[in-house]
C-alpha cells in the first residue's frame, strides 16, 4: 500500500471502525492524534500467546488486573454444592478483554487502536478468543487494525470472515507489490564473535525467538549483569539483536537457525532438561506462595459482625421436618448416606493454586524437546488448569491436543493412564463449563470425555483423581436433568466417596457428601439432603479442630453453613414452620457470615447476604431483607461480580414489588442489565431476565395512570435485553424454585 493510501485506514479507526491491510511491507508512523497499542504477532515474548502481551498492555493502561482478585471460582473449584449457591465458571478471557478495551475507549474518548502486526503469526488459540469476540457484533467498541502478511487459511480467514461480515464490517485494504520495498538482510558472521559471547546467544536461541536474560543467566549459572553485557558486546559487533526492554531480547528465526547450527545435540538436549527444571521450579514457586488468614476479621460497617465464633451444631432432625417431602423421594431408596469416618490429627491441608500457565507451558516444551515426555504432559496439565481458570478454553483444549499425543508415543503405565485420564477429565470440564457459558459444546460431548477419562484409570488410581472424575460426571449428569442422569450421579458419587474415606482424602470426600446433597435438593428430598449436609459438615468441623488454622477446612465450613441456609429457598417449606424454617436458615447464615469475615472474603461475604435477605423476605421482614439486600448490593458493585449483583438485582426488585416501590426496581433492574451486558456475563442477563417478568406480572393489575408511568421504563429495559439476546443468545437461569427443579428432574 501505498504511503498516502494508509490516511484511510487511519481515517477509518478514527471512526471506530476496524481495518485489516493485506500484503508486507513496512508501516508507517501512527498519526499523532491517535494512541496506537502496537502489538507484534510474530515477536510474543509469552507462551501465553499474542492475548496475553495484549492482556499485559490493557492492564498496564488501567492501573489494575482485568480478573479482580476475588474472581469467580476456578472451574477446578466447582462442585454441584456451588450450583445451590448460584456459582458458575467466571468470565471467559473473549468477555474479559472486551469490557477492558471498551472501558479504554471510553477513557481515551475514542482515541484508542488496538494495532495487531503480522496477525497471521499469532497463535490459534488467541485467533480462536478473537473470533469469540468479535462474532457478536457491536460488543467490542474499540477498533482493530490487522495487519496480514501471507494468505489468510485456518482460524485466521475464519477471524476475517466474522470481522468483515458484522455490524460495522472492516474494510479490507491490499498492498500493492510496487508500493513493496526491496530489503536487504545482510548474513552475519556469528562465529566472529569472542566464544562467551557466542554462548550466551546460543542459550538465549534454545528459550526462544524471544528470550530473557535473567533466564539465560540462570541456564548458564552466570549474573544477569555479565549476560546483559555479552549482548550488549554482541550489538556493538553488529548481531541483528533487538532489546524489548526489561531484560528482554529478540532474535530472527534465520538468526535462531545460525546460532544452533553448529551447537552439539548433547548441549541442546541438557539446556533443554535444565530450562524445563528451571520453568518448573518458578510455576511451582508461584503456586506455593501462602495465603494467610487475616488477623482481624474484615468487617463492614452496614452490618454489625456477632461475637461468636464457633458455628451453631445442627440438628438434621430438626431440619428435615421443616420441609414438606417430595414424591420423588421414592426414586432413590437403594442409595444411602455413607458413614462418615472421624478424622485423624493431620497437617494443615495446602490451598489448591493454579500456576503460571506461561511457565508451565514452556517447561513442557523444554522437556519435550529434552524427552522427558512424561514430565512434560504433566507440565502441560498444570498449564491447562491455569489457563482454563483464567477463562481462556480455546487455549486450554491447544494443550491438551499437544499433551494427548505425547501419551500415544509411550509404552503403557500406570501413572501415564492416571495422565491420560486427567487429561480428559479437563476436556470434559471445559465442555461441561463450555454448555453454562453457552459455548456449542453439548452436554453428551462432555459425558463421553468423562467416559473416556474414567475408562482410562488404572485399578490403582489415586482416589482424590477418582474424586474428581466422579464430581464431573456428577455435575454434567445434575444439568442433564433425568431421573437415570440423577440417579447415575448419586452412583458415582457414592462409590467415590467411599474410596475417598478409606484413603483417608476426608476433604474430598466431604465435598463429593455436599454435591450430593445437591441432588437430593433436586429430588425434593428434604430429609436426605440434610443428612448428607450433616455429614460432610461433621468432617469438615473435625478437620478444622484438628488444625484450627487450616483455612481451606474453615472455608468449607462456612461454604456448607450457607448451603444450609439456603435450603428454604430451593424446597417447599411444611405449612405453618416456615418462621421456623427461616431462623434455622439464618442461624446457619449468620455463621458462614462470621467465617467469611473472619477469612476478609468479600465476595462469597456478599452472597451470604444476599441469602440472608432472601430469607428475611421469605419471612416477610421486609426492613431486615432490604439491610441485607443493600449491603450485598453495595458490595458486589464494589467487587464487579456481575453474577452475584444480578441474583441480589433480582432479590432487590422482589422486595419492591412487594414493598410496590416500582420505580425503583425497574431502575436497578435497568442499571444491572447495562452492567451484565458490558462484562458479557450470560448468567447475569438469565437473571434479569427473570427479575422483569416478575415485574412486568406485578404490574400488570395497576391503575392505568402509575401503570403508564413505569410502562416505558419497563419497555427500556425490556429494549436492553433484546439487544443483549441478539449478541449472546438468551440462557436460562439455574432454578431458584424446588418445583421447578422437580419439574425438570421429572
Amino acid at each position: 500500500m501505498a504511503h498516502a493510501h494508509w490516511e484511510v485506514v487511519w481515517e477509518r479507526v478514527r471512526a471506530g471502525q476496524h481495518a485489516v491491510v493485506i500484503g508486507p511491507g513496512p508501516l508507517p508512523p501512527a498519526p499523532q492524534d491517535l494512541y496506537v497499542l502496537h502489538v507484534h504477532c510474530a515477536e510474543t515474548d509469552t507462551q501465553g500467546g499474542v492475548l496475553e502481551m495484549v492482556q499485559r498492555y490493557l492492564e498496564h493502561l488501567l492501573g489494575e488486573a482485568l480478573r479482580p482478585a476475588e474472581r469467580e471460582r476456578a472451574p477446578t473449584e466447582l462442585g454441584l454444592r456451588h450450583r445451590l449457591l448460584g456459582d458458575t465458571p467466571g468470565q471467559p478471557l473473549a468477555a474479559l478483554l472486551v469490557e477492558a478495551c471498551n472501558r479504554l475507549v471510553d477513557a481515551s474518548a475514542g482515541r484508542l487502536v488496538l494495532l495487531l502486526e503480522a496477525i497471521d503469526t499469532a497463535d490459534t488459540a488467541s485467533v480462536s478468543t478473537m473470533v469469540q469476540m468479535l462474532k457478536h457484533p457491536g460488543w467490542l467498541r474499540l477498533p482493530l487494525l490487522l495487519t496480514v502478511q501471507s494468505t489468510p487459511q485456518g482460524a485466521l480467514a475464519e477471524l476475517l470472515y466474522v470481522l468483515c461480515h458484522g455490524d460495522g464490517a472492516a474494510a479490507v485494504f491490499e498492498m500493492s507489490a510496487e508500493a513493496i520495498p526491496e530489503e536487504v538482510c545482510p548474513t552475519f558472521a556469528w562465529e566472529d564473535l569472542p566464544l562467551e559471547v557466542l554462548r550466551v546467544l546460543r542459550a538465549g536461541s534454545v528459550i526462544g525467538a524471544t528470550f530473557d536474560a535473567a533466564l539465560v543467566a540462570r541456564l548458564l549459572d552466570e549474573p544477569c549483569g555479565a549476560v546483559l553485557e555479552r549482548l550488549q558486546w554482541a550489538t556493538d559487533a553488529g548481531a541483528p539483536l533487538v532489546d524489548r526492554g526489561e531484560g528482554r531480547f529478540t532474535i530472527a528465526s534465520e538468526a535462531i537457525a545460525a546460532l544452533q547450527s553448529r551447537l552439539l545435540p548433547s548441549l541442546r538436549t541438557f539446556w533443554h532438561h535444565r530450562l524445563g527444571d528451571l520453568l518448573r521450579e518458578r510455576a511451582e514457586s508461584a503456586a506455593r506462595a501462602p495465603e494467610a488468614v487475616p488477623a482481624e476479621p474484615w468487617v463492614p460497617s452496614t452490618v454489625e459482625a456477632p461475637q461468636a465464633e464457633t458455628p451453631p451444631l445442627l440438628s438434621p432432625e430438626r431440619y428435615a421436618e421443616l420441609f414438606t417431602p417430595a414424591a420423588q423421594a421414592t426414586a432413590s431408596e437403594d442409595i444411602t448416606p455413607v458413614k462418615a469416618a472421624q478424622p485423624p490429627p493431620r497437617a494443615e491441608h495446602p490451598r489448591p493454586m493454579g500456576t503460571s500457565a506461561g511457565d508451565s507451558t514452556r517447561a513442557a516444551a523444554h522437556l519435550q524437546a529434552a524427552g522427558r515426555i512424561e514430565a512434560a504432559v504433566e507440565q502441560y496439565l498444570a498449564a491447562i488448569r491455569d489457563v482454563a481458570a483464567h477463562g481462556d478454553a480455546p487455549r486450554a483444549y491447544a494443550l491438551i491436543e499437544q499433551a494427548l499425543p505425547l501419551l500415544d508415543a509411550l509404552p503403557s503405565s500406570n501413572r501415564r493412564a492416571v495422565l491420560r485420564a486427567q487429561l480428559w477429565l479437563e476436556r470434559g470440564r471445559l465442555q461441561w463449563h463450555g454448555v453454562l457459558l453457552g459455548a456449542p459444546s453439548t452436554l453428551h460431548d462432555a459425558l463421553a470425555s468423562l467416559e473416556t477419562a474414567t475408562a482410562a484409570l488404572p485399578s490403582d488410581a489415586p482416589a482424590a483423581v477418582r474424586g474428581e472424575c466422579a464430581a464431573v460426571t456428577a455435575g454434567i449428569c445434575y444439568d442433564l436433568g433425568d431421573i437415570g442422569a440423577l440417579q447415575r450421579a448419586l452412583v458415582v458419587l457414592t462409590e467415590s466417596s467411599q474410596h475417598l474415606l478409606q484413603a483417608r482424602e476426608l476433604l474430598s470426600a466431604a465435598r463429593l457428601l455436599s454435591d450430593q446433597a445437591a441432588i437430593y435438593v433436586r429430588l425434593g428430598d428434604p430429609v436426605r439432603a440434610t443428612r448428607f449436609l450433616a455429614q460432610s459438615r461433621e468432617l469438615f468441623e473435625g478437620i478444622w479442630r484438628e488444625a484450627p488454622h487450616d483455612r481451606v477446612a474453615l472455608e468449607e465450613l462456612a461454604e456448607t453453613d450457607h448451603l444450609l441456609a439456603r435450603l428454604p429457598l430451593h424446597i417447599p417449606l411444611r405449612t405453618g414452620r416456615e418462621e421456623e424454617a427461616v431462623a434455622v436458615g439464618m442461624e446457619h447464615a449468620r455463621a458462614a457470615e462470621r467465617t467469611y469475615q473472619r477469612l476478609g472474603q468479600r465476595q462469597q461475604l456478599a452472597r451470604v447476604w444476599e441469602s440472608m435477605g432472601r430469607l428475611a423476605l421469605q419471612g416477610g421482614h421486609i426492613i431486615q431483607a432490604k439491610e441485607h439486600l443493600t449491603a450485598a448490593h453495595t458490595l458486589q458493585r464494589q467487587l464487579g461480580d456481575v453474577t452475584g449483583l444480578a441474583r441480589t438485582t433480582a432479590a432487590l426488585a422482589d422486595l419492591c414489588v412487594r414493598t410496590e416501590q416500582w420505580e425503583d426496581a425497574t431502575a436497578l433492574l435497568a442499571d444491572s442489565v447495562q452492567l451484565n451486558m458490558t462484562k458479557g456475563s450470560l448468567s447475569g442477563l438469565a437473571f434479569n431476565q427473570q427479575a422483569l417478568e416478575t415485574l412486568v406480572q406485578a404490574t400488570a393489575e395497576l391503575p392505568g395512570g402509575e401503570r403508564t408511568r413505569l410502562r416505558d421504563a419497563l419497555a427500556e429495559v425490556e429494549g436492553r435485553l433484546a439487544q443483549a439476546e441478539t449478541l449472546f443468545g438468551r440462557r436460562q437461569p439455574p432454578s431458584e424454585s424446588a418445583e421447578a427443579m422437580v419439574g425438570a428432574a421429572g
